[in-house]
């Protein structure tokens, strides 16, 4: 019976361990791939950086074809004036599109990550919660054994 009892509580021991441990992994895991999430804010930085020097290179260019085609026909009148000042315009708020969809990619990316610790969080405490189930199971399987069950009072030999 004693082999059994030893038996019982190393297996429960070593279930406890395990779990204990593939609770640590899990948050692990979650905490890297929420990394790689991060990572890619570089990526949308950049795309939305690109953008920004085209949009830009695209604007310099219609400027000095405006600038050419007014001096071709000797314009500097009001209508030129006002198709740079609506280029401008344009420009501006492209501008501005490019950089707040970048802010919204970058928040998608933020949430998305904080998600994953979360996930992580939330198993690695379904594996904690299994660990201690498990050991707290190991302990009433070695109380039977022993012939004492844990709701079950002391017994006395005791004759009046």
């Amino acid at each position: 019976m004693a082999w059994q009892l030893a038996l019982a509580v190393g297996s429960g021991l070593m279930s406890y361990g395990s779990s204990k441990r593939a609770a640590r992994e899990a948050k692990r895991q979650a905490e890297r791939q929420a990394a790689a999430i991060l990572r890619q804010r570089f990526a949308v930085e950049e795309l939305a950086t690109q953008q920004h020097v085209d949009r830009m290179e695209s604007f310099r260019d219609l400027v000095n074809t405006n600038n050419a085609y007014a001096a071709y026909m000797g314009r500097s009148d009001r209508s030129i004036q006002a198709l740079r000042k609506e280029e401008g315009r344009k420009y501006g708020r492209d501008v501005d599109r490019i950089k707040e969809q970048s802010r919204r990619e970058i928040q998608k990316l933020r949430d998305e990550a904080q998600a994953v610790r979360e996930q992580g969080r939330v198993t690695s405490r379904q594996y904690k919660n299994a660990a201690n189930a498990t050991l707290f199971k190991t302990a009433v399987s070695a109380a039977t054994m022993l012939g004492k069950t844990p709701d079950s009072p002391p017994t006395t030999n005791e004759t009046t």
